[in-house]
């Protein structure tokens, strides 16, 4: 049911994807692996001892073993027990690329 109303609300299609991330807030961070992609946002697995909350700002470093990460900026939009789902201030390429 939580799946069913979440897809309700998104805008926009959601691609599963498999890449990294590092999650920023404040002098916080967690690494975590990404469940999905789209141009609004993405959702990812929730890190172990994770303290978002929906609402909080994030950057978000998006990255695929070693090298340049991506960041984006984004607000977190719901947290459930396993999953983040964040909203990005501006759209994004599928995956997020540099400008």
């Amino acid at each position: 049911m939580e799946d069913l109303l979440l897809k309700e609300r998104r805008a926009g299609f959601r691609l599963p994807f498999a890449i990294q991330v590092m999650i920023v807030c404040d002098q916080l961070a967690w690494a975590a692996d990404v469940l999905d992609l789209s141009e609004g946002g993405c959702g990812v697995f929730r890190p172990s001892g994770c303290l978002l909350r929906v609402g909080n700002v994030a950057q978000l470093y998006f990255f695929e073993g070693t090298g340049a990460a991506v960041p984006v900026s984004a607000r977190i939009a719901r947290v459930t027990e396993r999953h983040i789902g964040f909203e990005y201030h501006e759209p994004q390429t599928v995956p997020p690329s540099p400008a």
